[in-house]
């Protein structure tokens, strides 16, 4: 009877979460009671957090995201560094400018308001090999609960309605604010995102895509300076940063060593590109130590 109603607890709370607008995210992490055992937990790497269980012959990548992945066009950058590794790979996204997750599941599963195919719609048309969600830049560090919920009710969607059964959904882990460097609290932000990010992926029995360590990595060995390369504004991608998390992406899905890709951001020189590629392999050699 207690597991009973604390499950009816549970699907309510989830229901309440859902229904908030995102004009009230927060500015700060709010705490909780999930948030604050996620904050309690020893800080771990684990190894197949960061591991594709598989690796398909033919990769079709859909993303539900905001402008963190749009930027820069992260999916062209994505495709152009599979095509250099030979590979048989395509990334699709489908973008809301500034939304949440929550805002792609509010657009049903047909068509939306403009009469454009929603992202629910996309999902259970295709038989993708992988989906990345991506939530709003400042969401899952501001509210574990929404953040929990929405990833919750992607994922439940996706396993229940892709037409691939073996589909792969990934995590991306967001990265503090570059207005945090001035007051520290770069690297907190950055680590109650990993948390967050990492009890989720965990909870949900999905892959993780740590962006956000690559810009801790940058911060940790060059301050903000060396962040900054990482940001074009307060919270958007610099192409460096696009550059950074498609690499990361890539190593992730195919289980190869970031340091052994071919090719080059156009945006960058060979130097920055092969700096970001040792950060991405610093990163990623945590989890497998």
């Amino acid at each position: 009877m207690r597991r009973v109603l604390f499950a009816l607890l549970c699907a309510v709370s989830c229901l309440v979460v859902v229904a908030q607008p995102e004009s009230k995210i927060p500015q700060e992490m709010q705490h909780s009671p999930a948030q604050d055992s996620v904050l309690a937990r020893p800080l771990t790497y684990p190894a197949y957090i960061v591991k594709s269980r598989f690796v398909p012959e033919h990769v079709e990548v859909l993303s539900i995201n905001n402008s963190l992945i749009y930027v820069n066009k992260q999916d062209s950058i994505f495709n152009a560094i599979a095509a250099g590794q030979g590979k048989d790979a395509k990334w699709t996204m489908h973008t809301l400018l500034g939304r949440t997750l929550l805002r792609h599941w509010e657009e049903g599963d047909s068509v939306n308001a403009k009469g454009e195919y929603t992202a629910k719609y996309k999902v259970r048309t295709h038989p993708w090999t992988h989906i990345v969600l991506q939530e709003q830049s400042r969401l899952p560090r501001a509210n574990y609960e929404w953040f929990r919920a929405s990833v919750h009710n992607w994922v439940d969607y996706i396993r229940r309605n892709c037409p691939n059964p073996d589909v792969q959904i990934i995590l991306t882990m967001n990265w503090g604010y570059n207005n945090a460097f001035d007051g520290g609290k770069y690297a907190e932000q950055n680590d109650i995102l990993y948390r967050n990010c990492l009890a989720l992926a965990q909870e949900c029995g999905i892959t993780l895509v740590p962006v956000g360590l690559g810009n801790q990595d940058h911060y940790e060995r060059g301050g903000a300076e060396l962040a900054g390369k990482l940001h074009n504004d307060e919270c958007h991608p610099s192409f460096r940063g696009t550059y950074m998390a498609s690499c990361m992406e890539y190593a992730v899905i195919f289980n190869e060593s970031p340091v052994d890709i071919k090719f080059d951001s156009p945006k960058l020189s060979a130097q920055d590109c092969k700096e970001v590629r040792e950060c991405v392999k610093r990163v990623l050699d945590k989890f497998n130590q």
